[in-house]
């Protein structure tokens, strides 16, 4: 098992904003791993077998997926969350209920039997439904047409403000084989590992806990690459809420990076001017506001989340068989053209 420890994670102004997971090396094989190589290809594997091919467009406005429906270990990457589970975490509050699972998803991902998660430094982060701001009389009811999840406000400079909206949410009962991801719009999609069956007791017992409040989150993974969330567990937690009705709660875990930048000294120097005249013109001036402004001056640090990847795909020879095989196979190689040569 690798060496793991966690810590709440607070912004500079002690706000909770998720479990920052420190992991270190393991000697095991990684069940999780992200491949690259030239002309922008990567592929995504669980296991050994490719879940996802990818190839970034020519001019980086997007990246087209495609999704391999035949993966022959798609499932059981987490142990199912049990009854017990939920009534342990349940015991502990509502006020805990966030933080506990968070707690319990890392300790999912570093004891099963192969590890998921590279030895670095991660967060998890929650993202909740965004509450709709309108007029009651402009309200719209939170059906899952309308759905839009954000992470919490923070105070630090953080690239790990996680946003998905209801058009980018995949049907789960038939996910898409291919799909071009346009980054000038945003991308992050949820994609899913495998297709849901919509018959399952598992579902209909998941949304029972659903119409309970009793649902845990959804687990995705942010691949920078990919730019779209990967489910990790919870496939039948998500179907149950969309059938529902019910907006769920998800819990995305990232690589977390701190790069530190230097300011600019005459911009610094501008500010303070300008601070210093808000001072005097207006003694009754906001202290909170104007301190918040210092601090946003001089933190140098800058939070963000990228994927780290194995450069072993070259140039691609072989990642080009295995779509191509695979298109030919499912009927989609009017597809192939365009994903070969990387245009949208």
């Amino acid at each position: 098992m690798p060496h793991y420890w966690w810590k709440d994670f607070l912004d500079r102004s002690d706000r909770w904003q998720g479990l920052e997971l420190i992991v270190r090396d393991s000697e095991k094989a990684q069940t999780l791993e992200m491949l690259s190589g030239h002309h922008g290809r990567m592929a995504l594997n669980v296991r050994g077998e490719t879940l996802f091919w990818a190839t970034v467009l020519n001019d980086y406005s997007g990246v087209w997926l495609v999704f391999n429906a035949d993966h022959p270990d798609q499932q059981n990457l987490l142990p199912p969350v049990t009854s017990q589970d939920i009534e342990t975490i349940l015991r502990k509050g509502r006020e805990a209920w966030t933080r506990e699972w968070c707690r319990y998803f890392a300790r999912q991902l570093m004891e099963s039997p192969s590890p998921l998660l590279h030895a670095r430094r991660w967060l998890m982060r929650p993202m909740e439904q965004v509450k709709d701001s309108a007029p009651y009389s402009l309200k719209k009811p939170f059906t899952p047409e309308n759905w839009h999840f954000r992470s919490p406000a923070s105070a630090d400079n953080m690239g790990c403000d996680w946003m998905l909206y209801a058009e980018d949410m995949a049907d789960l009962s038939q996910p898409e084989k291919v799909k071009m991801v346009d980054w000038w719009w945003g991308g992050n999609l949820l994609l899913g590992r495998y297709a849901v069956d919509t018959d399952a007791g598992r579902l209909k017992w998941w949304r029972k806990k659903c119409r309970e409040g009793q649902l845990p989150p959804v687990l995705v993974w942010y691949i920078a690459g990919l730019a779209s969330f990967v489910i990790l567990d919870g496939h039948y937690r998500f179907q149950a809420a969309r059938e529902e009705g019910i907006p769920p709660e998800f819990l995305v875990i990232s690589e977390l990076n701190e790069q530190v930048f230097t300011p600019d000294p005459e911009k610094q120097e501008r500010i303070l001017r300008s601070l210093e005249h808000q001072q005097r013109k207006k003694p009754g001036f906001n202290v909170d506001s104007m301190n918040q402004t210092l601090i946003n001056l001089y933190d140098n640090r800058y939070l963000h989340a990228s994927t780290t990847s194995r450069a072993v795909l070259g140039n691609g020879e072989g990642w080009t068989r295995q779509v191509s095989d695979y298109l030919q196979r499912h009927q989609l190689a009017a597809y192939l053209e365009k994903i070969l040569n990387r245009e949208e």
